[in-house]
């Protein structure tokens, strides 16, 4: 073994292996993994004395969006023998994680990242902030088979170009080398252990909106059981919801629930046991505008920096105004050129999804803002070439007319239905709407339409790489764009009540 090279050896094999030291070496680098471990026993105490809660006693859940409103946690880890007999000596790294979550550690000696050095098989008050933790919380640590290189100026066994364990692999081709840094090429012992777990309530839309550009929950499955949450649209692969409920006055409440379909309401009987079986013989039931959700699961993504969920599974109450009274859909929130410039007392980020309104909005003129930028007639238009960050003459084009709040590129309409509008009158801003999905029989270059709207409702939806800006207006329906007079309140703009017996 060259130098630079740990000394670890694969559990299960080096039973009867002494640890090896190799002479003009580190002496930190040489560790004796001849007796395997067999386990991890991991506590986990608050710093302000409170308790870990129960599922009687949920805790507050940790602001995601904040690192210094995160739970302040102090952990102890201790390496436990095979046989039972206690704690193993010897120093060994493991790696601490959080499901579900995110943690940091406190700088400290022996501490790399999420990765900590156990002392003699022993690591006591490692001072940890847990983020984003929802529902039922454990902290994990494990042996990745992860030595980090600590000394400066020197390179680690993983980037070193040698076959350290001598099994045929080098540096990150081998399976046992977790990065660059790592300083073994030996896999770990898979050695592992949970706490016990702290109970959490479940996030608010806004919580998992994570007051941001991304959710702070991205991967995992969420349940959404706070507030009051009422379907402003429905499309043909999900809905838009909003937290009406929430009156903190950040924004943020509202999300794009990706079905893959229109969500619908499965009938649910109950067996004599009690179980909630599918009902045979029962359609299933579209939801509508104005319909509750008592909960939401799935799991969080973002698309193209548009935060959705995606899988989900739903609880549901049916709207009945004669039970319920008027759609509880709220009115939409102004969108206006300091909004959209991120001027307002709420980012833009934070009306990502909801129902938004302008007004008063230009519309190009078919005779002077339409443009087409497909000058080969491929049926296409270039994008720049961000590698050499080339630009044809269509690129150009194309860039041209997205920087004219008026302008009209016909390839991309006729590709994507989406069209502009100009906010603020001349000097104002561009924003993109799309009919192409609530209004497919629109025409903004139809001559007998006025080339100012009164408004345009509707949600707001993210695309980060349009230009010259990422964010696009989908009216719902026909009611949501105005062509003379004034919008519907939202008790009745694109509400569809249901008829008949069981309304």
């Amino acid at each position: 073994m060259g130098c630079g090279s740990p000394n670890r050896l694969v559990a299960g094999l080096a039973a009867a292996v002494a640890a090896l030291s190799v002479a003009g070496c580190d002496a930190s680098r040489s560790r004796d993994w001849s007796a395997e471990p067999g386990g991890l026993a991991v506590a986990v105490k608050r710093v302000d004395g409170q308790g870990l809660g129960s599922p009687t006693a949920l805790l507050d859940l940790p602001d995601p969006s904040v690192v210094s409103k995160g739970l302040r946690l102090s952990v102890d880890v201790r390496a436990l023998a095979a046989d039972g007999s206690g704690r193993l000596p010897g120093d060994r790294w493991v790696r601490l994680s959080v499901r579900p979550g995110r943690l940091t550690l406190d700088a400290a000696d022996g501490v790399a990242n999420t990765d900590v050095l156990l002392a003699d098989g022993v690591r006591q008050d490692l001072l940890v902030t847990l983020i984003g933790a929802f529902g039922e919380t454990r902290i994990w640590a494990e042996d990745a088979g992860y030595l980090p290189r600590l000394t400066l100026g020197t390179v680690s066994a993983c980037s070193d170009g040698i076959d350290n364990d001598g099994d045929g692999l080098t540096d990150m081709d081998d399976p046992g080398c977790v990065d660059g840094n790592d300083d073994s090429e030996e896999a770990g012992t898979g050695a592992a252990g949970v706490s016990p777990p702290m109970f959490f309530r479940n996030p608010s839309l806004a919580e998992v909106q994570g007051f941001s550009d991304l959710t702070p929950f991205a991967g995992e499955n969420v349940t959404v059981d706070q507030g009051d949450l009422v379907v402003t649209r429905i499309t043909s692969d999900g809905m838009f919801v909003t937290d009406v409920g929430d009156t903190s006055g950040r924004g943020f409440n509202h999300l794009f629930i990706f079905n893959f379909s229109t969500p619908m309401s499965v009938p649910v009987c109950e067996s004599d046991e009690g179980e909630s079986l599918s009902c045979s013989g029962e359609v299933p039931v579209a939801l509508r505008v104005c319909d509750r959700l008592r909960s939401v699961s799935g799991i969080l993504s973002e698309f193209y920096k548009f935060t959705e969920m995606n899988f989900p599974s739903w609880e549901l109450t049916l709207w009945d105004e004669a039970i319920d009274g008027p759609c509880a859909v709220p009115e939409p929130v102004p969108l206006t050129v300091d909004v959209l410039k991120n001027k307002g007392a709420i980012p833009i980020e934070g009306l990502e999804a909801a129902l938004v309104r302008v007004t008063d909005v230009q519309l190009p003129d078919p005779a002077t803002d339409v443009k087409d930028c497909d000058l080969n007639g491929d049926g296409a238009v270039d994008f720049r070439d961000y590698g050499t960050n080339t630009c044809s003459p269509e690129c150009l084009c194309r860039e041209a007319c997205d920087a004219d709040p008026l302008c009209l590129e016909t390839t991309q309409y006729a590709l994507y239905g989406q069209w502009p509008v100009r906010l603020g009158g001349a000097g104002g801003i561009k924003l993109w709407v799309s009919t192409q999905a609530g209004m497919s029989s629109f025409d903004p270059l139809d001559p007998s339409v006025p080339r100012t709207l009164p408004a345009i409702t509707g949600v707001l939806r993210n695309l980060s790489f349009l230009k010259p800006t990422p964010w696009i207006l989908e009216p719902r329906c026909a009611d949501d764009l105005v062509i003379v007079g004034a919008p519907k309140p939202s008790t009745e703009a694109c509400v569809r009540p249901r008829a008949g017996e069981g309304n």
